[in-house]
């Protein structure tokens, strides 16, 4: 059962009034998949973000802070054309929707060169935000981070969320299989961890199923521990998450 207070809703988490978004990679259409996806990543982005706020309007509830895990842009060191026009107009969405000061973006490994068009907008990114948030009544202690590296605050909290690892699993029968994107749903250290789906739909994502060929160390959680995490796909059709036990099982 998931904890009161933060639910799955698409590719994100609802904490309370928190939006938690995971790794975008805006600019990555530029050169890859221009001819494959037609259309601009970043209108399909934008298309499902208004729907997670239309969804939560209509149930008389309020987005009022939004926070990007990092891998806001796709490529390392240099900034593409895209990527500026693209990061930019999205910033001017989420501002748009909760206000500058509302707007809180972590640092990913591919999000070197960010800060010089973060810094045309005013907002500086971190490497980490923490949060003192009221679960099943009681005040707890959350980290968001982007996942490629531990921070000690990340032991003194109560929850950790990150992305980076793009979490998606195949299910398969004798006449198809399909791969998903996923949710990640764990105990670590003592402490509660929810790993997040890339949100953009250009890469379905890493396949679980082969966690064992990828580094150890590719996440700050080690593979081994990551095998005891439940499997999360939500269904965006009925708004319903299922759950598909641990990852060991699967």
């Amino acid at each position: 059962m998931l904890d009161k207070n933060i639910e799955y809703l698409n590719k994100c988490l609802l904490i309370n009034d928190i939006l938690v978004i995971g790794d975008l990679h805006l600019g990555y259409s530029e050169k890859s998949y221009r001819v494959v996806y037609p259309k601009l990543q970043l209108e399909e982005i934008i298309n499902e973000i208004n729907e997670i706020f239309n969804f939560v309007e209509k149930n008389n509830r309020e987005i009022k802070k939004i926070i990007l895990l990092g891998d806001i842009k796709h490529f390392f060191k240099n900034i593409s054309e895209e990527e500026w026009r693209e990061t930019l107009e999205f910033v001017d969405f989420l501002i748009d929707k909760v206000g500058k000061k509302k707007i809180y973006i972590i640092k990913g490994n591919h999000d070197v060169s960010l800060n010089p068009i973060l810094k045309k907008r005013d907002i500086k990114s971190n490497e980490f935000y923490e949060f003192k948030l009221k679960i099943n009544k009681k005040i707890k202690k959350f980290i968001f981070c982007h996942g490629n590296r531990l921070f000690k605050q990340c032991l003194d909290s109560d929850y950790v969320v990150f992305g980076h690892l793009h979490p998606a699993i195949i299910l398969e029968d004798k006449y198809k299989s399909e791969k998903y994107k996923c949710f990640m749903k764990g105990k670590w250290k003592r402490k509660i961890v929810f790993i997040l789906p890339s949100f953009s739909e250009i890469s379905k994502g890493l396949n679980l199923g082969r966690l064992n060929s990828y580094k150890n160390d590719f996440s700050i959680i080690p593979n081994n521990n990551l095998k005891n995490f439940e499997i999360i796909i939500y269904n965006n059709q009925d708004k319903k998450e299922h759950n598909f036990g641990k990852l060991k099982k699967l």
